[in-house]
């Protein structure tokens, strides 16, 4: 509706995404340049739902219509083409090289007058650069979160929490929690299912399902293995909150300023040049509530991962990094064959492709955050607290505004 308002709107970009039927026309006078992109494994659009949108603005049949092929021209203002990239799909078209670089000389021909970026700078220095904010940022979060805790929590004088498991090793637990992650996803699926229907960011909503789908096999694995050592699932989930009160309330600070000092990292790095990292106004009244259940989540997480989990390791750095390889292994493949096994029933690879990009290197960072802010407060809730409030920040950024009602309903149809 602006591009149609207003003639200030040279030029059209569309990335994985429908052309309206009722954009108006360009002319020499009011040029509308269109640009429409589609990844070649496109798991929801195929090129003829583009070529509907440009027949309707060129008047070409849509037999006659091919992709990388333009249409009209630059100089009467009514240039159109659907760029097909070879090598990419609906969730990384955005960021694919060949798409950037169609899309800059698209707009260069649109607006000659202005200086392009450097081809260099927008297709690889700005990858490397992303790349070495993100490991200096990293790097700075270590430093800061050990800086803090020392400060926040001076000594700690109780121990750190912990459940002890005789009988067991830390690959027989973690065997054992994916299997009942696996067989119990789909009832906690379920169940998160009002969760979804109540919420207007039905994406998130579907995320944290498969997430709960999984917390809720750990919880029966938390039951079942806690009935063996004498432990009631109660005393499971109260021992985390044993410690006192000023405790307490230091790791809740010291988790919620880790979540800002993340939070800014991420956003000043990969938030500013590639994705947005802050919802929208509209948005933002949900995050209380989806809030609320990651930290339910990933308390259960913690629990398990870090209370058990990471305490049958030693210290060291090889210990280290063999546990949050091993969370990130538990979360990663339970999301990867979930949604698998959803995008067959359904006959699409659109929630695999769209989701798997961006789960790898999130699950990848909550799982290092988990183990290293545990191993420095010796207790699980400032990981807990820092990476639920990234996290939902994140899902709540990414998820369109749509009822749970009519995205559940596009299971069906």
């Amino acid at each position: 509706q602006v591009v149609n308002k207003s003639t200030n709107f040279k030029c059209f970009i569309g990335a994985a995404t429908w052309l309206p039927n009722n954009i108006r026309k360009g002319n020499s006078s009011s040029p509308l340049n269109i640009l429409m992109i589609l990844g070649r494994y496109d798991e929801l659009l195929d090129p003829i739902d583009l070529k509907e949108g440009i027949s309707n603005y060129t008047n070409i049949p849509i037999s006659e219509l091919d992709v990388n092929r333009l249409y009209g021209s630059f100089q009467d203002g009514n240039a159109a083409m659907i760029y097909l990239d070879d090598n990419s799909n609906h969730a990384l078209g955005d960021w694919d090289p060949d798409f950037i670089r169609e899309t800059r000389n698209f707009v260069m021909n649109t607006f000659p007058d202005v200086k392009p970026v450097d081809e260099n700078f927008y297709a690889n220095i700005r990858l490397i650069n992303l790349f070495l904010q993100l490991m200096g940022g990293f790097g700075l979060f270590a430093l800061l979160v050990d800086l803090l805790s020392n400060l926040i929590l001076k000594r700690r004088e109780e121990e750190s929490f912990k459940i002890e498991l005789e009988n067991e090793t830390f690959y027989s637990i973690s065997g054992r929690a994916f299997g009942y992650s696996l067989i119990l996803g789909l009832p906690g699926i379920i169940l998160f299912i009002p969760i979804i229907l109540v919420g207007y960011l039905a994406t998130a909503g579907f995320i944290l399902a498969l997430l709960f789908g999984q917390a809720f096999g750990i919880l029966i694995f938390l039951w079942r293995i806690g009935k063996k050592n004498n432990l009631s699932l109660g005393e499971i989930l109260k021992k985390p909150f044993k410690i006192p009160r000023g405790s307490l309330l230091r790791q809740i600070i010291l988790g919620i300023t880790s979540a800002v000092i993340l939070s800014i990292i991420i956003y000043l790095s990969a938030g500013l040049n590639y994705i947005g990292m802050i919802p929208s106004l509209i948005k933002i009244v949900w995050f209380p509530l989806y809030f609320g259940f990651v930290l339910l989540i990933f308390l259960i997480f913690g629990i398990m991962f870090q209370g058990i989990l990471q305490n049958k390791l030693d210290e060291g750095l090889k210990q280290f990094t063999k546990v949050s390889l091993m969370i990130f292994s538990l979360l990663f493949m339970y999301m990867f064959i979930y949604l698998l096994i959803i995008s067959l029933l359904m006959g699409s690879f659109f929630y695999f492709g769209s989701f798997l990009p961006f789960a790898l290197p999130l699950l990848l960072m909550n799982s290092f955050v988990f183990t290293y802010i545990y191993k420095k407060s010796g207790n699980i809730f400032a990981g807990v607290i820092t990476n639920a409030l990234f996290f939902t920040l994140f899902i709540c950024t990414i998820s369109p505004l749509q009822s749970g009602f009519s995205f559940i309903m596009g299971f069906f149809s």
